[in-house]
């Protein structure tokens, strides 16, 4: 089945299940509709029950067979989240204006394409503070600058969120409308109401091929080209985020290295809408069969969202945090049977509640040597904003 229609229109046929990059013609996604089959995890198993649930399922259809599944992982072993993963009825593949849908093999055929609904705005959201207000949170970062000087850890990434809630239930083809035209250089994700638009590839196979880029090292970007250019300049030659990125590009090499044979690029700055990151590609090629689940498994957590030693930094996050983080900064993505699939950190996002009338936001600061608990404040407002302006109903260029 072949559809012509703007991509906002697709997101609106039932709220599917979203993967999106790009702009223009270069916008590409990959969406699903209805559940022909759902698999649960926790703990320490999650990414090895997964896969093997996933596996087994596809075993069950014909030989040849290549369903797409998509995922969500919590970000800790003991998190009372559930890490799901997701195959859908239908599959839609979305490209220069065009939707072309096929049912999922072994699936029944008569799963229908939902009709879209009429465009929504929002209504003013109430935005709350999470388990850790600003003070809170300057007094957790604060703490964790004392943990760094005394040797326990080097760097531990510390994370706040916002309770957005609404009268009615939330209206995510909206949303991930307007997170993907505002953020087309990130994936936009939704699977299982966690739902955000992610700059940070964790993971990405395809063949034997394999890939990552690593986010650390932050500044804000205003719009202004000559003052963007100086603080790009200044970014690049900072110790402090030199320090922080160099601790979680080396995370991910490492444990890459252990099944692929990798090459790694020396760090660049890349501009998002509201931030800069420092950034290093890693590529390579993988020594044996890995799914991309399994690969997502071996990365997980980087010291982008964790920290060094990964131990350590966990049982740090867990005390001066103070709450689940859930899927926040877990992997979320999709993958197929053939072992082709792309993972992103969970990132820009939030879980929506069951309800559907609040969502839960998410953003952190990597703290090292040399850090300052404003500052640090101040980034995870930067952070917020992509899903803030989401979710607001003022209109924007």
């Amino acid at each position: 089945m072949r559809v012509t229609e703007p991509f906002a229109t697709s997101l609106r046929r039932g709220t599917p299940l979203v993967w999106a990059t790009g702009a223009g013609d270069d916008l590409t996604a990959l969406l699903g509709w209805g559940e022909a089959f759902r698999a649960t995890a926790q703990g320490p198993g999650r990414f090895a029950e997964l896969d093997a649930a996933f596996s087994a399922w596809v075993a069950t259809l014909p030989s040849g067979s290549n369903p797409v599944a998509y995922a969500t992982v919590a970000f800790a072993d003991d998190s009372a989240a559930h890490s799901v993963l997701i195959v859908p009825e239908l599959v839609g593949r979305w490209a220069h204006g065009v939707l072309t849908v096929e049912p999922t093999p072994g699936t029944a055929s008569a799963a229908t394409l939902p009709d879209p609904t009429s465009p929504c705005e929002f209504d003013e959201l109430d935005l709350l503070p999470g388990r850790l207000t600003r003070q809170r949170y300057r007094n957790a970062v604060a703490a964790a600058i004392e943990r760094i000087r005394s040797g326990e850890v080097e760097k531990v990434v510390i994370a706040r969120d916002l309770v957005a809630t609404s009268p009615e239930p939330l209206d995510l083809s909206a949303l991930l409308a307007r997170l993907q035209a505002s953020n087309t250089a990130s994936w936009t994700f939704h699977v299982d109401g966690m739902v955000g638009s992610s700059p940070e590839m964790l993971v990405a196979t395809r063949g034997t091929r394999v890939r990552s880029q690593v986010l650390a090292g932050s500044a804000p970007v205003t719009g202004d080209v000559h003052l963007d250019d100086v603080t790009a300049t200044r970014l690049a030659a900072s110790a402090k985020d030199h320090t922080e990125h160099v601790y979680a590009a080396r995370s991910v090499a490492e444990r890459l290295a252990s099944v692929a044979d990798v090459t790694t690029r020396d760090p660049q700055v890349i501009r998002l809408p509201r931030i800069m990151h420092l950034a290093t590609d890693i590529g390579g090629t993988l020594r044996g069969p890995h799914s991309p689940l399994a690969l997502a498994g071996i990365v997980h957590p980087s010291a982008a969202v964790c920290g060094t030693p990964t131990e350590v930094a966990f049982d740090v996050i867990a005390e001066l945090e103070g709450f689940d983080r859930g899927r926040y900064a877990g992997p979320v993505g999709w993958l197929d049977a053939r072992g082709d699939g792309e993972f992103v950190i969970a990132l820009r996002c939030g879980q929506v509640d069951p309800d559907g009338t609040s969502i839960r936001l998410f953003a952190g600061g990597g703290i090292v040597t040399g850090s300052v608990p404003t500052d640090e404040l101040a980034e995870t407002a930067r952070k917020f904003l992509p899903m803030y302006e989401a979710l607001s109903p003022v209109d924007r260029p």
